[in-house]
Formats: structure tokens, C-alpha cells, sequence
């Protein structure tokens, strides 16, 4: 299978997923219907047509809080098959690449699993901005086509020189609040990896989605239409 990122170590988790798709699948429901809410003051954190594309969120890295300003839709293209109204699914690798620039390294998009995130640790609400609202997950468990993207939050691993790109879009099932706020309190994707490796999150899952793009360096802000 194509891979359109750079080579790097398996994570934890991947070579578990076959196993435990159906848990996962099975668990995500509640998720789904569990509501959580969250408001952001960032400009066009939920998206709209005043927004031009051009929005914001925040995400963890390395022990920190940082901003990712979004400046393109996301990319979703079969195959994979997908019957979501996005043509995005989740449970298989991406084999067809966003049209142009770079691809680097992974967003994985942490979702609380039967549980309510208190709404400070979530970065996301069910509309997010340049995101796509649906997902095929018949793949994880036969459990839906066109299931709806809960509220949820980022990890990144790399701020990638600050510069706009296309990142593929991995998905982390989150088993308990504990584990989230473990994992909200440290800020990094080693607390991922160990509530992998500890049973309390569910291995990565890989999409066929990109989202475009970039970390906020030093000096930056969000300043896009309110």
C-alpha cells in the first residue's frame, strides 16, 4: 500500500488495530451520541461562509498548547471506497494524495469514547473548521457509513518549519476521562502512546483524510474574519 507521508517507526497500536477495530467500532457509538459541546474564542473555529476557508484551532505538541490556522478544505478521495457524504472512511491508508503540496507528518485526532470531555480540553466541536463532518466506519466495525465526527482534540508530533500542508488524519478512541485528562495535562503524543500501551486508549485507526494546515510560530496569531 502507498503511504503519502515520510518514512518513520510503526506506532504503538498499529499492528493491534485488525484485532481491535471492532472494539473500537463497537465503543464509538456512545462517543457519537454523548453531545459534548465546546466554544472557542479563535476566529472561525466551526467554519462558515464568512470564513473563506480561513480558520483556527488549537492542538497539543510537546508539552504545550499551539494553533493551527487552516486555510484549505479537507481531502477525502477514493479509493478506499467510502460511503460517507465526505468520502471519507476510516480503518485503511490513504492511496490517492491530495492534488498538490507536501504531505508530512500525522494529525491524530483524539476522540472521547463513551464519556464527556470536559469542553476546556476540547479543541473541536461537531463542526470544525475545513474538517469533514462525516466518516465511513464501516471499516472499524460495520458500525456506519456515514457517521458524524464527534467533538474532539488534536496531537501533533511535529510543527513541520510552521509552514501550510497537508497532514493525514489518524484517529485515537479515548476509554476514559482519566485517560483524557492524563493525556490533556501532559500535551504530547508520548501520553498517547503510553495510554495505548496502558489499555486505556484504543489503537490508531488511519483515514484516507488530509487536513491543510499550519503551526502558528512565534509572533503569529489568529487574526482571520471573526
Amino acid at each position: 500500500m502507498t503511504r503519502f507521508m515520510r518514512a518513520r517507526p510503526i506506532r504503538v497500536g498499529l499492528i493491534m488495530l485488525a484485532a481491535a477495530a471492532m472494539t473500537f467500532g463497537l465503543a464509538f457509538g456512545p462517543a457519537i451520541a454523548s453531545g459534548s459541546r465546546v466554544t472557542s474564542t479563535l476566529p472561525c473555529n466551526s467554519g462558515g461562509p464568512d470564513c473563506s476557508r480561513i480558520g483556527f484551532t488549537r492542538a497539543w505538541f510537546h508539552g504545550r498548547t499551539v494553533r493551527l490556522e487552516y486555510s484549505h478544505g479537507f481531502f477525502c478521495a477514493e479509493p478506499p471506497s467510502s460511503g460517507a457524504t465526505s468520502n471519507c472512511e476510516a480503518g485503511e491508508a490513504a492511496t490517492v494524495a491530495p492534488p498538490s503540496g507536501p504531505v508530512v507528518s500525522e494529525i491524530y485526532v483524539l476522540v472521547p469514547v463513551g464519556f464527556r470531555a470536559p469542553s476546556s480540553t476540547l479543541h473541536c466541536g461537531i463542526r470544525c473548521i475545513d474538517q469533514p463532518g462525516t466518516i465511513d466506519l464501516s471499516r472499524v466495525n460495520g458500525m456506519g457509513s456515514n457517521a458524524t465526527l464527534p467533538p474532539r482534540s488534536f496531537v501533533i508530533e511535529d510543527q513541520e518549519s510552521f509552514q501550510s500542508t497537508w497532514w493525514p488524519v489518524v484517529l485515537v478512541g479515548v476509554k476514559s476521562l482519566d485517560a483524557w485528562n492524563t493525556i490533556a495535562q501532559a500535551k504530547d503524543i508520548e501520553s498517547v502512546d503510553a495510554c495505548q500501551t496502558d489499555g486505556g486508549c484504543y489503537p490508531e485507526v488511519e483515514t484516507n483524510a488530509f487536513l491543510f494546515f499550519q503551526v502558528l510560530g512565534p509572533g503569529m496569531s489568529p487574526t482571520g474574519p471573526a
